[in-house]
């Protein structure tokens, strides 16, 4: 195409697409997918803060160095002579009372019946930091923002469900986390307004205060991130073995020895990859993003794992991908952390390669939501064609992103990043203004 032509065809799109205020910075890029032609380019090579879309980097390179159909295995080891077992921490995410429950009864079938033990749980192979760079402690007591331990409950989030049916105040927790202080304030009044405080983070001891008001006959769900996950899966399993007619003498933290002779009891093997990935993705759930990180560093050999080792393996791919772009700087891999800075253009790349993988291309796509259907797209650009847009989103309170596959009114296929970094408070309308230009960009292309 004639250059010319072609600046004065960018010049006419841009004229006619929805105008970007004037308050905000903006990166912007669109690239057809199968011609590989730039449609569209804003300050693509300049860094700003991705938020949640880190997690398609993140994705990306658990899938190049792990594979989509890898499996955490969280394993107990028996000492028999020495009347020891070690809980081996594997980062697993995800796992639940059920899996503790039945590593017990596993556990126990294997040993001596009323035999008494010491119990050890090694997460030795994990970095102790809990949480990450650039995560500001006052978001440590919300949901988005919980604990990175090698040994974890779901998601390490406690769900509270408090109660005044029948003019009584009643509370109730999930899972059932044996340390857990709850200090319990609230009153009846006439409306809700609850405030939660979460503690035990230096100590490893999970503590929820809750102070305020709650209405008669009305019950309410609330959820927090509690301390020390490592510590109360272990207690849960002391518990559940207890429960089988066990002894548990301890419980305490401690490295299982480098021994031949121990003897595994049970294994809980985790779902694959792509489908924790495809979990992450859709709801961006944070602690799964890290513990991959981590997990990839571990499989690459950085013993104990770390998030820093997780993102250099990150940034050398996105240097190698889209070399000579300075400032470029990772700190999580879930995209809480301020500190994270890429360029628009990574995350086309990391889309481009991720989507024409051979080997699991189509599981890279499908653990995206879409629009219209799922995850954080559920209520997003309803106006198009479910599956016209399949992306990953990403909000901090002044940030707002979106990058993912339009598959635009013409069939053409857009790999389409939009970047924008906006006065405080102003997230929702950074987002209605994304789903006016998605929906430019599906009538126009």
């Amino acid at each position: 195409m004639n250059p010319v032509f072609h600046l004065l065809l960018l010049l006419s799109v841009s004229l006619q697409m929805p105008e970007i205020p004037t308050s905000w910075r903006a990166g912007i890029y669109a690239q057809d997918t199968e011609s590989g032609e730039i449609l569209l380019s804003i300050n693509e090579d300049q860094c700003f803060r991705p938020a949640s879309t880190v997690k398609l980097v993140t994705s990306y390179i658990a899938l190049v160095k792990l594979g989509p159909s890898y499996v955490y295995e969280t394993e107990v080891l028996a000492d028999i002579p020495g009347g020891n077992l070690y809980i081996i921490g594997s980062g697993a995410p995800l796992l639940s009372a059920e899996h503790i429950e039945i590593m017990a009864l596993e556990t126990a079938a294997s040993l001596p019946p009323g035999s008494s033990w010491k119990l050890f749980w090694d997460t030795s192979k994990f970095n102790e930091e809990s949480h990450c760079p650039g995560w500001d402690v006052n978001d440590w007591s919300k949901v988005y923002c919980p604990p990175i331990e090698g040994l974890s409950i779901g998601d390490n989030i406690l769900q509270i469900i408090i109660s005044t049916v029948g003019d009584s105040m009643r509370t109730f927790v999930y899972p059932p986390l044996p340390d857990l202080l709850i200090t319990n304030n609230l009153i009846i009044g006439s409306r809700i307004q609850i405030r939660t405080t979460v503690d035990g983070w230096e100590d490893n001891a999970p503590r929820l205060t809750l102070q305020g008001t709650m209405p008669p006959d009305t019950h309410l769900v609330l959820y927090k991130p509690f301390a020390g996950p490592s510590m109360e899966f272990s207690e849960m399993f002391s518990l559940a073995l207890e429960s089988t007619g066990l002894n548990i003498d301890s419980v305490l933290q401690g490295e299982a020895p480098d021994d031949t002779t121990l003897i595994r009891t049970s294994v809980i093997h985790s779902d694959p990859l792509f489908v924790l990935l495809t979990s992450m993705n859709k709801w961006s759930r944070n602690m799964i993003a890290e513990m991959v990180l981590r997990t990839v560093s571990l499989e690459t050999g950085s013993v104990p794992a770390s998030t820093g080792a997780g993102c250099d393996i990150a940034g050398q791919i996105l240097r190698d991908l889209v070399p000579g772009i300075p400032g470029v700087q990772l700190a999580d891999g879930s995209g809480l952390s301020r500190l994270n800075l890429l360029a628009p253009s990574h995350l086309a790349a990391i889309l481009s390669n991720g989507i024409n993988s051979p080997e699991w291309g189509v599981e890279f796509l499908a653990t995206l939501p879409v629009n219209g259907v799922d995850g954080t797209l559920q209520s997003r650009m309803s106006n198009l064609p479910r599956g016209a847009f399949r992306g990953k989103t990403g909000s901090l309170n002044d940030t707002s992103t979106i990058a993912g596959i339009l598959t635009a009114s013409s069939g053409r296929r857009i790999i389409l990043v939009i970047m924008l970094e906006i006065p405080g408070g102003y997230t929702w309308t950074a987002r209605a203004w994304q789903d006016t230009f998605i929906t430019w960009c599906w009538e126009n292309y």
